[in-house]
């Protein structure tokens, strides 16, 4: 296979699991580079992104099962930031199976590797990950994840849904995925806009052909950028208006 994954790893559980898989000789395929982590909810979103723009064609996460972080909450938060990574990552057509997310416990060496084993055969399936195509989406991803709106929202879940605010008000699970669900996507589309723009002056419709999107959504999004000052309108070419990045 000359396809090559770059695993996320808990210290406390799908490490030692993994450690317990080369001890007792389980089989599985060589192409996983591991990173170890001290908790799942330490892998921000961004190490994700980063790891498919740096040369690895899929990502997994490992961590410990809901109920046992070893730091209460980590992977509870991972599950939400995982999932949301996936579904910006199959909107701009790179796939959602290209990140994937299991829980493994120490005493789970077989399970690890027969994991790592179904995961990578599924990523052998999609093939490499062509970079020169989804070179712009990917940089968008980047600059998604790095937004404090979606930030805020991925780190406000269980408050939100369980805690409830100062006056015990909750918000509807249901509610809170599709509000995050469309916060990722804006800030996405945005994020696409201003990597776009970094290729110079372009039109609405040129933006659009670049990131993929209807002409409509780019001019909404585009808006959104202007009015938060990282985009102007330059001036016109003939009658058509061009617009730039700017620095603020």
């Amino acid at each position: 296979m000359s396809e090559v994954i770059l695993a996320f790893l808990c210290n406390w559980c799908s490490y030692a699991g993994a450690d317990l898989a080369g001890v007792s000789r389980f089989q599985y395929p060589p192409s996983i580079r591991v990173l170890r982590t001290m908790c799942s909810g330490r892998v921000d979103p961004l190490f994700i992104v980063e790891g498919l723009r740096s040369g690895f064609d899929a990502v997994f996460v490992y961590g410990c099962h809901i109920g046992d972080c070893h730091y209460l909450e980590g992977n509870f938060h991972t599950s939400g930031r995982v999932e949301t990574v996936r579904k910006l990552l199959e909107f701009s057509g790179i796939g959602a199976d290209r990140v994937q997310l299991r829980w493994v416990s120490a005493a789970e060496g077989q399970e690890f590797a027969r994991s790592v084993s179904e995961l990578t055969e599924a990523v052998h399936g999609l093939g490499p990950l062509d970079r020169d195509r989804f070179g712009l989406h990917l940089s968008a991803l980047s600059q998604t994840f790095e937004s404090s709106r979606l930030r805020w929202l991925l780190g406000m879940e269980r408050r939100l849904t369980e805690i409830g605010n100062v006056y015990d008000e909750k918000i509807d699970k249901r509610k809170y995925e599709e509000m995050l669900g469309a916060a990722a996507i804006e800030e996405y589309q945005k994020a696409l806009i201003l990597e776009s723009l970094l290729q110079g002056p372009q039109s609405v419709r040129e933006i659009a052909a670049a990131c993929g999107l209807p002409v409509y959504t780019i001019s909404q999004r585009l808006a959104d950028v202007e009015k938060a000052g990282k985009a102007a309108f330059q001036g016109f070419e003939g009658n058509t208006p061009k617009f730039i990045r700017s620095g603020a």
